[in-house]
């Protein structure tokens, strides 16, 4: 399924939970929702990469990162990390 055909389904959902006519401004608000969405996600995505290079992580293997302290830190540990600062 395309992403277009997810978001409308989500839209048409939506719009049957809370009797309203799918269609018009509840597609575009929708749409324009997921667009946000997406291009947040990436964006933050390019940041959190900035930052482990920045902080000089080094990968030692899948979902484990060695810094600069020589300790192992999973990337959920990171993101936490890279959210607090």
């Amino acid at each position: 399924m395309k992403n277009k055909e997810i978001v409308e389904e989500a839209a048409e959902k939506w719009c049957e939970k809370h009797g309203c006519g799918y269609g018009g401004i509840i597609s575009i608000a929708f749409e324009t929702g997921a667009k946000w969405q997406a291009e947040r996600m990436y964006s933050e995505a390019i940041e959190f990469a900035e930052w482990i290079r920045i902080k000089d992580f080094q990968t030692a293997s899948k979902d484990n990162w060695i810094g600069l302290d020589m300790k192992y830190y999973t990337t959920q540990e990171l993101f936490e990390q890279f959210k607090n600062k």
